[in-house]
């Protein structure tokens, strides 16, 4: 089964759920992790979708993680058995005595953590130091580190920076975003040689995949790209293209099945 591990649905902004139900029979994916978008805390809209089909979706929320109140959500959203993560940026902090109230409140509730970049964060000494002092917690990088590959090619420093979190086994990473950080169109070709240290990092076994599609003013049939886009990479064994359009995210998030 290929598992999408990062589709933004919504009342508002993206389009409704039912929409992405027809764009997945299309394309053949079976389960999709929807995950909040930037803007939105309140995350009941994607509660109600798990809850309606929990055989189809997962979800990953967003607290308000500058707010003391912060890891008393994460609870309460843990609490509702509708949600596998918390997507918060590389950055977040928490007030008070604690500035990592946040991310262990995360690991506490055994949750993942999805990540947003920029790049440059990600990659900062300060993010490594949360990687290291949270090390029961799972980490899910999102969009290749949210990787912009034209300039990453001019230099390599914040890319490589991303690439030794790889050492830390609990450190995931995502396979998508290529439509709004290459500086080429499909199959984008500028990303080849990032996807190719990405795979040589964290092997496939720890890359979750993400079709993009609620991507703007997206041309017929590119989710269906998306999914090829993995097939066809030359540099990809058959194994690591089933962990990446299903396994992966599947381990990660205790989901069923996986890519076949």
């Amino acid at each position: 089964m290929i598992i999408d591990s990062h589709v933004h649905v919504g009342a508002w902004k993206y389009p409704p759920v039912e929409e992405y139900q027809a764009a997945m029979s299309g394309a053949d994916v079976g389960f999709a992790v929807l995950a909040q978008f930037v803007g939105a805390a309140d995350n009941r809209y994607l509660a109600r979708c798990v809850e309606r089909s929990p055989d189809r979706f997962a979800a990953i929320a967003m607290v308000e993680h500058e707010t003391p109140g912060a890891a008393q959500q994460i609870a309460r959203i843990a609490a509702t058995g509708s949600f596998v993560g918390i997507r918060l940026p590389a950055a977040a902090r928490t007030p008070g005595a604690d500035p990592l109230a946040v991310w262990r409140a995360i690991a506490a509730h055994g949750l993942v953590a999805s990540v947003r970049g920029p790049l440059a964060d990600i990659a900062a000494p300060e993010f490594a130091e949360i990687v290291d002092e949270v090390p029961d917690l799972k980490m899910r990088l999102e969009h290749v580190g949210f990787t912009q590959f034209p300039a990453a090619g001019a230099d390599r420093s914040h890319f490589d920076r991303f690439l030794q979190l790889a050492t830390r086994p609990q450190i995931h990473s995502m396979w998508a975003g290529f439509y709004a950080n290459s500086g080429a169109g499909y199959p984008y070709p500028d990303a080849d040689p990032f996807l190719r240290d990405l795979i040589a990092a964290f092997g496939a076994q720890r890359i979750t995949w993400g079709g993009d599609w609620n991507q703007p003013d997206a041309a017929p049939g590119a989710y269906q790209a998306a999914v090829r886009h993995v097939l066809e990479r030359p540099y990809l064994t058959s194994d690591d293209t089933r962990w990446i359009l299903g396994g992966a995210a599947a381990a990660l998030f205790h989901l069923p099945g996986g890519a076949q």
